[in-house]
């Protein structure tokens, strides 16, 4: 019940070759399911304004005749002229689905600025969502799992702190992430299984077999520098871009990296700067509540932001396990619960603001009211009204994360126990009370995970490329502080 509230893989694939009619003017609607994999890029229609196509590559570039993978992609075709040849793009995670996320953003996100004259073009990573062979641990589902606003910026925001969590919610996520890494070490570790071939240096060379394709197409003969990658990458699509940009530096054509993670820590999997901005990023919640006003935000309190902060602070340090524990309190397991659901949905809402924190203030005002009296019965009425699901099983995309992240970082926590975390622990409790805990929790699983790669690039990572990279950061963001982005101007 508490790995839900931390972190909120479907069986092995075989492609299916039925040959289809006249793919590219065909109306029917394709699943990647009926696509037939080629070496060549061949495009079906697919949902609505899309084509999709399955690149056949090889399943490890450094022992081609091992067997093969199957790349799903998807693309928003180009709509005006002169025409310019593919953008690819990474929505980051890592674990996420390109496909989804172009289908999703395409239009109103990604088109506009990388211009109508481009196929917008993205995909599944290694072992994601429709690729072949899939990373599918089927694990257990009881795993759960204004003018003005600069100004306001440059003061000093409010500090987060508050209660941090029991020691058996650490204890439990590690004796669970054994579970989980063992698991899918025993369905997916296989030579021939998606494990081993997850690595981010995989996923480049996929980016490059997918502009070689290109190069060969009837669309990629009307383009120039058609053997260059254009791309635009978001957080975790960074470290791919740097990954890329130094492995392959004269294939690099117009590239943007979007929330800059730092690839030397990535891949040494220190992880703490990463969340440096965290608690910053939420903390602006206060100052755009006041700036809203009491009609706009219903969690508004006082004169000026600090008096809202103090409102928030008022709810957390009710909020402690560790004393609730202590004093055997009855409700201490719903204190420590509701704790969680704060934490981990905050922290996560902190990436879009715009749309999250409306409904933030809401959440706040109803937690408030339930802590005269909390009960686990009361907690439940209280998370089923704010639709938080805290009952999931762990999410796909979770799993494929894990093990990129694992392939990547190779050894380097493999084989820790519990105690030598502790330090690390502490030190991340300090830098963020929304983000710390979940940062390090989150790399127990490599702890345990026994799948090796022989295809992982550690470094150096930089140096010349064929054209200049251009890095882009918020001023605040709670994953990819701009300091990173800074560091490698």
């Amino acid at each position: 019940m508490f790995i839900a509230k931390l972190f909120l893989v479907a069986a092995l694939s075989s492609p299916v070759l039925a040959s289809p009619l006249n793919p590219r003017n065909s109306t029917q609607q394709w699943e990647f399911s009926d696509i037939p994999p080629s070496k060549d890029l061949v495009w079906y229609p697919c949902n609505g304004d899309f084509f999709c196509a399955m690149l056949d590559v090889p399943l490890d570039y450094l022992k081609p005749k091992l067997g093969r993978a199957y790349i799903p992609l998807v693309k928003y075709p180009a709509t005006t002229t002169p025409y310019k040849g593919i953008a690819l793009t990474n929505p980051g995670g890592p674990g996420n689905s390109g496909v989804q996320f172009l289908e999703g953003y395409a239009i109103r996100l990604l088109v506009p600025v990388i211009g109508s004259n481009y196929d917008v073009v993205s995909w599944d990573p290694r072992g994601v969502n429709n690729s072949v062979p899939l990373a599918d641990c089927k694990l257990s589902s009881s795993l759960m799992g204004s003018s003005t606003a600069p100004q306001f910026l440059r003061r000093d925001l409010d500090r987060l702190h508050g209660p941090i969590l029991s020691q058996d919610v650490f204890e439990e996520y590690y004796a669970q992430a054994q579970v989980v890494a063992e698991g899918c070490g025993a369905a997916i570790g296989g030579p021939l299984d998606a494990g081993p071939h997850m690595t981010t240096a995989t996923v480049a060379r996929d980016m490059i077999s997918i502009i070689d394709a290109f190069q060969k197409s009837h669309e990629g003969k009307r383009c120039g520098d058609r053997g260059l990658l254009n791309y635009w990458g978001f957080s975790y699509g960074t470290f791919l871009g740097q990954t890329f940009a130094s492995m392959f530096p004269t294939r690099v054509g117009k590239v943007v990296l979007d929330g800059v993670v730092d690839a030397d820590e990535w891949i040494k999997y220190t992880g703490r700067n990463l969340i440096n901005d965290a608690d910053a990023t939420f903390s602006t919640f206060f100052l755009y509540c006041h700036l809203a006003g009491p009609t706009a935000c219903v969690f508004y309190k006082g004169t000026t932001p600090h008096d809202i902060f103090l409102r928030f602070e008022n709810i957390v340090t009710q909020l402690d396990p560790v004393v609730a524990y202590a004093n055997n309190w009855t409700n201490a397991t719903a204190i420590e619960l509701l704790l969680l659901s704060m934490k981990r949905i905050f922290f996560s809402n902190s990436y879009e603001p715009i749309f999250s924190f409306p409904s933030i203030a809401y959440e706040l005002v109803a937690i408030e009211s339930v802590l005269p009296d909390l009960t686990l019965e009361k907690l439940d009425i209280l998370e089923r009204k704010l639709e938080w699901d805290t009952t999931a099983s762990l999410p796909d995309s979770y799993l494929w994360g894990g093990a990129t992240t694992c392939s990547d970082v190779g050894d380097v926590v493999r084989g820790d126990s519990l105690e030598s975390f502790q330090d690390r622990m502490e030190e991340f409790e300090q830098v963020s009370f929304l983000a710390g805990e979940s940062r390090v929790v989150g790399s127990f699983p490599c702890v345990f995970w026994n799948i090796t790669s022989d295809d992982r690039f550690t470094g150096p990572f930089g140096g010349k490329t064929r054209n200049p990279i251009l890095f882009v950061s918020n001023t605040l963001d709670p994953i990819t502080p701009i300091d990173k982005f800074v560091s490698l101007l």
